[in-house]
């Protein structure tokens, strides 16, 4: 079986839908999302939202659904250093709408796929090779929802399958250095004490730059886990899995929290590419999306937002290559412009910051303790933190110039 559309989007996570959504929205008629999954389907993640998701989902004109969704409204971030100092940051008057959400992505997923299905042709289909003639991607094969083998061609691919892509891997564009990938774990629980509207995000000493945290998920329930650069974990031969155990068992700040608390799940692990790595997100007749083209924050983890906002710009790019008849790599290239023009200054930042708590942990410990005491301090904090504002840029020395 072999069909052709104009566009083909491959993955129907947040990247994926956006784009599906957009190009619906900007008028194009033949396009197939596929995804391997039937939806609902877990997937592996901190399962925090933050304001960039929000505008987006406004943008969609789905935004009033998506904050009703089961979940908790955020609303600041509680922090603690290495020496064990913890400082609450908030981020918004709670009488406006939360700036961030928590949610599952199994419920949150599922939503943006059903509403992207309302406006566009949909399958299950799992990619197994992608179509290339004279050196131009031209579609996928793979097997049907039946496992019946097919191809789909289109014009142009937009690729948003994860992390593992496997458009990335066939134009070797899936490659980053091990300082620049993470390693994180996940475990919900039910029934942690002193839970609030803030995220925490605990600076355990042996895993800077990497760090713990608990979500608040709603309904009693927390998303717990640990993140840290492949990189270092690797050096410091860390099990995360266990030391995931180990923190919630035995880390003073937070263990006793845990007393009376039940896991919902075993530990699980996944990979995140950081975005401190830019790749190529882009060739003739495809383009990289989300996870495929490492967009996660190389400071807090967080790729949700920048996954939908490549998705938004892809749908725009894809529109002209479409009225242009244009598919060619050096047309293409536009999209990395327009997506890294918009988020590459809080990457930048976000990794000057991560360098810093990996060199000098002590200042986190420096920077906790005078937010703690000094409010006028804090609220400076509140308004430099990267991917709070989403505007401000913050450097190296900026972060030292806050301790003066």
């Amino acid at each position: 079986m072999e069909t052709e559309y104009d566009i083909l989007v491959i993955g129907g996570g947040p990247a994926g839908a956006t784009a599906a959504m957009f190009l619906a929205k900007l008028g194009v008629k033949s396009v197939l999302l596929i995804d391997k999954a039937k939806f609902p389907r877990d997937k592996i993640c901190g399962d925090a939202q933050g304001r960039r998701a929000s505008a987006i989902f406004k943008e969609l004109g789905i935004y009033e659904e998506y904050a009703k969704l089961p979940g908790q409204g955020i609303y600041g971030i509680t922090i603690s250093s290495p020496s064990g100092a913890v400082v609450d940051l908030d981020v918004e008057d709670r009488k406006n709408p939360a700036p961030g959400f928590c949610h599952r992505r199994q419920v949150l997923d599922n939503f943006f796929y059903e509403n992207a299905s309302k406006v566009t042709e949909h399958k299950v289909f799992t990619v197994s090779d992608v179509i290339v003639e004279d050196g131009v991607m031209k579609g996928v094969k793979g097997t049907d929802e039946n496992g019946k083998p097919a191809e789909i061609r289109a014009k142009l691919t937009l690729a948003a399958d994860g992390a593992a892509s496997v458009v990335a891997q066939k134009f070797g564009q899936n490659k980053n250095p091990s300082e620049h990938f993470c390693v994180a774990t996940r475990q919900y629980y039910k029934g942690v004490t002193g839970m609030t509207d803030r995220i925490e995000i605990h600076m355990v000493k042996d895993l800077i730059p990497g760090y713990f945290w608990i979500f608040p998920m709603g309904n009693g329930e927390a998303n717990i886990g640990l993140g840290m650069v492949s990189k270092d974990m690797q050096a410091k031969k860390v099990n995360l899995k266990e030391a995931t155990l180990r923190a919630v068992k035995e880390n003073p700040l937070f263990a006793p929290r845990f007393k009376n608390a039940a896991p919902l799940e075993d530990v699980k692990a996944w990979q995140l590419p950081f975005a401190s790595h830019h790749r190529k997100c882009y060739g003739s007749g495809f383009l990289l999306l989300g996870d495929a083209a490492s967009l996660i924050d190389p400071l807090s983890g967080e790729g949700y937002g920048n996954a939908m906002i490549s998705g938004r710009y892809a749908a725009h790019v894809a529109v002209e290559a479409l009225k242009l008849g244009d598919f060619s790599e050096k047309f293409l290239q536009k999209y990395d412009k327009l997506l890294w023009d918009e988020i590459g200054p809080d990457i930048k930042a976000s990794y000057r910051l991560q360098t810093v708590a990996k060199m000098f942990p002590f200042l986190i410990d420096k920077l906790v303790e005078k937010a703690k005491k000094d409010e006028k301090f804090r609220h400076s904090i509140e308004k430099k933190l990267p991917n709070m504002s989403g505007k401000e840029e913050m450097g190296t020395s900026s972060f030292l110039d806050l301790l003066k």
